[in-house]
């Protein structure tokens, strides 16, 4: 279980608490400027706290050694650029935690590949491949590591509508064995795949806990500005349109 107990950035969030629960898929959602790649990055423990802490498990972030959190988490951010000229089996095999011969590499490499839909592309030079396919070698890199913890920033952002549905279906696939904890913006996928939801307001939480309890019709209006239609049973938000200013 991650513990976010009212903490503080300069550049982004006041005040911030809320449980994120063990082996859940769990989405960070507001508006632009909500705060929501901020707390992403407080929690992988990138960014130092102005104040308050944050528990993984029981052990505070800000005491873990580096080691520690690299065997705790892995994290995907929204532009991880890759300077190198690696092919794609090189980027994904990066995210190993250490060195594995050869066969059982491949093997490794092979199956997460498979599981992101990568494999016909392992051999392409990564500086080659369009965006939505470097998001999800980026998601491979990261998933190969298979740590408790996978934080993902926007990881569905650049992808065309197949892939979206896609990859919410193969995170929702990694729990409840880990838990993963993504930044996204689409009503629609999140309010269908996350367990539960974090809503954040101007660096504030609005409300969080089960998907259908937060995304509301009050909630949405306050957060957005939009108004939705809900099936609750098919787990659907559905025309959304702009609430008259």
């Amino acid at each position: 279980m991650i513990k976010v107990e009212n903490v503080s950035q300069p550049y982004g969030l006041t005040n911030v608490s809320c449980h994120i629960p063990q082996g859940k898929l769990v989405g960070i959602m507001g508006a632009n400027g909500a705060g929501k790649s901020t707390l992403l990055k407080s929690i992988a423990g990138i960014l130092p706290l102005a104040s308050g802490q944050i528990w993984l498990n029981s052990c505070k972030l800000s005491e873990m050694l580096p080691i520690e959190k690299s065997q705790s988490l892995a994290y995907l951010a929204q532009n991880t650029a890759i300077y190198w000229d690696l092919c794609v089996y090189d980027v994904i095999a990066l995210g190993l935690p250490y060195p594995l011969p050869p066969a059982k590499e491949k093997e490794k490499v092979r199956s997460v590949s498979d599981r992101f839909s990568v494999s016909a592309l392992l051999d392409k030079p990564f500086q080659q491949l369009s965006g939505g396919e470097k998001a999800r070698v980026q998601l491979a890199r990261c998933c190969i590591k298979e740590a408790p913890l996978l934080l993902a920033d926007e990881p569905i952002a650049p992808l065309d509508p197949y892939y979206q549905i896609d990859i919410m279906e193969q995170l929702k696939s990694l729990t409840p064995k880990q838990t993963c904890v993504v930044a996204i913006h689409h009503l629609s996928l999140a309010y269908k795949f996350c367990d539960e939801v974090i809503l954040l307001d101007q660096g504030k939480v609005l409300a969080y806990g089960e998907t259908q309890a937060v995304l509301n019709a009050e909630n949405l209006a306050k957060a957005f500005g939009v108004r939705a239609k809900f099936d609750v049973v098919r787990k659907e938000i559905f025309c959304v349109e702009k609430l008259e200013s």
